[in-house]
């Protein structure tokens, strides 16, 4: 079997990708904080793998869906 494909691109087009991306997501309402650039910035210096922040995120994400449930159950 193969191996994933390595990624050929160049540090500043990986850049340009991200900013793209953290810009779509701005658009519709995202606010970067600073857990989520501290990931970020792991991610680019090649301390974590993507797979890595995406259960970083996902994690954060579950976090914060169970502090708005709890304080919609104490209303």
């Amino acid at each position: 079997m193969a191996g994933a494909p390595k990624d050929t691109r160049t540090p500043a087009e990986k850049a340009h990708a991200t900013c793209c991306i953290v810009g779509n997501l701005m658009h519709e309402g995202y606010v970067p904080t600073p857990e989520a650039e501290a990931v970020h910035t792991q991610v680019a210096g090649g301390e974590i793998t993507s797979e890595e922040a995406i259960a970083i995120f996902r994690q954060l994400a579950l976090e914060f869906d169970r502090k708005i449930s709890q304080a919609k159950s104490d209303q």
